[in-house]
């Protein structure tokens, strides 16, 4: 079995043509909280992960990157 790391944050692609200061408005957030999301520097909250899906029509599953990091074996 294997345990699920965030990898890259895909909110540049889902954006789509709506600008990124946008986005901001509508989630309510500075636009350079949005930046840090977009360039990897924070991880958006679950809460922003699911209000983001609701404005971008999407999967809260769809802003991440998930990669698959095998488990450790604890005997």
């Amino acid at each position: 079995m294997a345990d699920l790391e965030r990898g890259e944050c895909r909110l540049n692609v889902l954006l789509g043509d709506m600008s990124p200061s946008e986005f901001a408005r509508r989630m309510g957030v500075n636009r350079s909280t949005v930046s840090r999301w977009m360039n990897n520097e924070r991880d958006m909250t679950y809460e922003h992960t699911v209000m983001g899906s609701r404005i971008l029509n999407c999967h809260a599953e769809d802003f991440y990157v998930m990669i698959e990091v095998p488990r450790e074996d604890k005997r």
